[in-house]
């Protein structure tokens, strides 16, 4: 078997509302769609997040991934290649581009979609089992005023979202620490609420931070610094009794090594999508869980492809305990969620309701794309194809 050709559709869509971090204020989410054909018409999806942020998080957009993948990552590391190789893959794209990590996920994604489906095995199979077949999954609070979190709190947790609550700061450090206040009080003492800065806050004032919420306990801090700041957040690990975790610190494999060198995180929050895929994740988990460290599995809030492929990496390794996987597509009290991306490009969209993401059983990723849906969410934009089409 050998891969012949290679397809992007440019996909934009939308959260139902505001979606509010340090970052800023978030509407549209930038995405693509990949198709990766064979000279057996066995065809592979995967799909590239760059995350509500853009470039400005991951520094890819759907135009870096269309350059980076037809005119480099396709000529000279996936066509005539055997997509079972996946080492040599890997390497291949490292060899021909720097980083853009996004783009090769897409990739790996789409290469294990391959391979499950012309053997006829679940991905979860190929990466070592299944341990389990339901995945439980953090209950997610929008930041806002403390009332309507305490509120939406309250709610994910009646509808079984119970293994954690995450939420967000912003610039206002006081009404950070009351919003958390409000969801400990709403939930009550036992359930962790992870609380993502977002490269928010100097040293000092995530010091200052953790200390008004050490009380409220078990709460985690993830990225409390600059994403480049290592040293600030090895500062506020050293200055807090709560777990403090690295997230857009820890990216690559040796950023997550230079975190453990400095000691800098109790736990990593790692997402599969800006990483390099199923092959990466695999190597990063190990080396947190070799150093001491807890990794939690987090996402770019993506469409069904990301989320399927969440599923099958959590369900095969276990050494991932946490999970906030699925939150962009979950449904509450058997709506869905208001921040909840208008759609999907899928028929059979994995599964995220009463606190637990639904393992794909079906060969490959197991999902089925909506071509209707992908049209949709194209907006106009045309797909791009180098090599060739064989199904």
């Amino acid at each position: 078997m050998k891969i012949v050709g290679l397809e992007i559709v440019p996909l934009s869509f939308a959260f139902q509302k505001t979606y509010t971090t340090s970052y800023g204020l978030h509407h549209w989410i930038p995405d693509i769609l990949l198709k990766l054909y064979t000279d057996e018409g066995v065809t592979g999806l995967g799909e590239g997040l760059p995350g509500a942020w853009g470039p400005l998080y991951t520094g890819e957009s759907p135009g870096t991934m269309i350059d980076i993948l037809t005119k480099y990552v396709f000529p000279k590391a996936l066509d005539g290649e055997n997509p079972f190789n996946v080492d040599i893959i890997h390497q291949k794209m490292d060899n021909a581009v720097y980083g853009h990590y996004v783009a090769k996920s897409a990739v790996d994604y789409a290469i294990h979609d391959i391979m499950g489906k012309s053997l006829g095995i679940p991905v979860w199979q190929l990466l070592g089992g299944c341990y389990t077949q339901r995945i439980p999954v953090w209950g997610d609070v929008a930041l806002g005023e403390p009332e309507k979190m305490a509120d939406e709190a309250r709610e994910v947790v009646e509808a079984g979202y119970t293994s954690a609550i995450k939420t967000k700061t912003g610039p206002d450090l006081d009404a950070s620490v009351k919003g958390v206040e409000a969801i400990r009080k709403a939930i009550g003492p036992d359930i962790p609420i992870d609380v993502d800065i977002n490269c928010g806050y100097l040293p000092k004032q995530a010091i200052e931070f953790a200390k008004r919420v050490e009380e409220l306990a078990p709460v985690w801090i993830e990225q409390p610094t600059d994403r480049d700041d290592i040293a600030g957040m090895a500062l506020v690990k050293n200055n807090t009794s709560l777990p403090v975790g690295a997230c857009e610190s820890a990216v690559t494999l040796p950023q997550i090594l230079r975190v453990i060198k400095m000691e800098a995180a109790d736990f990593v929050n790692y997402k599969i999508d800006r990483s390099g895929g199923f092959f990466r994740g695999r190597q990063a988990v190990h080396m947190i869980h070799t150093a001491g460290l807890f990794a939690v599995g987090s996402e770019n809030l993506g469409l069904g492809i990301s989320v399927a492929a969440k599923a099958h990496f959590a369900a095969s390794n276990s050494l991932v305990q946490h999970h906030s996987y699925g939150h962009g597509l979950r449904k509450v009290a058997g709506r869905l969620d208001t921040r909840n991306m208008e759609g999907d490009i899928l028929l059979n969209t994995p599964l995220v309701a009463d606190g637990f993401l639904e393992v794909p059983m079906g060969p490959g990723l197991g999902v089925e794309l909506d071509e209707k849906a992908v049209v949709e969410y194209a907006r106009g934009e045309s797909p791009v194809l180098v090599g060739r089409k064989t199904d």
